[in-house]
C-alpha cells in the first residue's frame, strides 16, 4: 500500500537504526523523506537509497538555528511539511550509570537531544503545519518511562517528559488540524548499540511475543500514525513492545 503518496516527511535521526527503518518505510508508502541527522555522510547514504525524491540534511536537534534551517530547507525544496518523526536521541551508545555517577554535563546533553531536541524540531515545523491546517508529529517514547530501570535516569526522565509534551501539543495543535502522538517501543536490537546480546535475550523472554524486536517491527505502527487511517488519533501513546508491560 502507498498511504502517504506526496506527503513530505522529516525524520530526525533518520540515518541509522530505527530512524533509518522509518525513513525507508515512509518512502515505501510514497512519502518524500528528509533524512535529518547529525552524521552527514550517513544521512547522504540513507537519502540516496530512497525510491522517491528525498533530501539529506545535517541537523543538530539541540540547536535552534539547525532545526529552523531544517524546516526552512524542507520548505524551500518541497513547499510544505506534512510529517515530523522525532527519532534523534542519545541511547545506543549510552553507558549505564547510577544516578550519582551521571555528571551534570552528561545529564544536560541527554536531555538537550532527547527532550529539548523534540521541542525545537516541533517548534520549527509547526508554523508551516498551522498555515496548512494539517500535519502529523510522531515522537519516540520508550517503555523505560514505565519500567524506570536503574542506570539511565536521564534517559528515562526525558522520555517521561516527552509523553506529557506529546499530550500537551496534541491539545494545543488539534484546532489547527495537527495530530501529535508518541510511539513507545521496548528494547530494539539494531546495529550501533552497546547493549549486550544477553540482555536482548533476557528481555525477549519477558515478552508475550518471545523474540527480539527489530526496527522493522515499528514501521507499520508508525505508518498508521502518520496516515489518514488514524485521523482521529491524537495525544495517544502507542506502546509496541511485544507484550512486555501491557500498558
Amino acid at each position: 500500500m502507498e498511504r502517504l503518496i506526496g506527503k513530505i516527511a522529516i525524520v530526525t535521526g533518520g540515518a541509522s537504526g530505527i530512524g533509518l527503518a522509518f525513513a525507508a518505510g515512509l518512502d515505501r508508502e510514497g512519502a518524500h523523506v528528509v533524512v535529518a541527522d547529525i552524521v552527514e555522510e550517513a544521512a547522504n547514504k540513507a537519502a540516496a537509497a530512497l525510491t522517491n525524491d528525498g533530501l539529506a540534511l545535517l541537523v543538530d536537534v539541540s540547536s535552534v538555528e539547525s532545526t529552523e534551517s531544517m524546516a526552512q530547507q524542507t520548505l524551500e525544496r518541497f513547499g510544505r511539511i506534512d510529517i515530523l518523526v522525532t527519532c534523534a536521541a542519545i541511547y545506543a551508545t549510552l553507558e549505564r550509570k547510577e544516578f550519582l555517577d551521571i555528571d551534570p554535563e552528561e545529564w544536560n546533553r541527554v536531555l538537550a537531544v532527547n527532550l529539548t531536541g523534540v521541542q525545537l524540531s516541533a517548534r520549527a515545523v509547526l508554523p508551516a503545519m498551522k498555515e496548512q491546517e494539517s500535519g502529523v508529529i510522531v515522537n519516540m517514547g520508550s517503555v523505560n518511562t514505565y519500567l524506570a530501570p536503574a542506570g539511565r535516569a536521564h534517559y528515562s526522565a526525558g522520555k517521561a517528559a516527552l509523553e506529557n509534551l506529546t499530550k500537551t501539543l496534541a491539545r494545543e495543535m488539534g484546532p489547527f488540524g495537527i495530530r501529535v502522538n508518541a510511539l513507545c517501543p521496548g528494547l530494539v536490537a539494531h546495529e550501533g548499540t552497546i547493549v549486550p546480546k544477553e540482555r536482548y535475550e533476557r528481555i525477549a523472554q519477558d515478552r508475550a511475543m518471545r523474540r527480539e524486536m527489530k526496527p522493522a517491527d515499528l514501521v507499520g505502527p508508525l505508518v498508521f500514525l502518520c496516515s489518514d487511517e488514524s485521523s482521529m488519533v491524537t495525544g495517544h501513546i502507542l506502546v509496541v513492545d511485544g507484550g512486555q508491560i501491557f500498558r
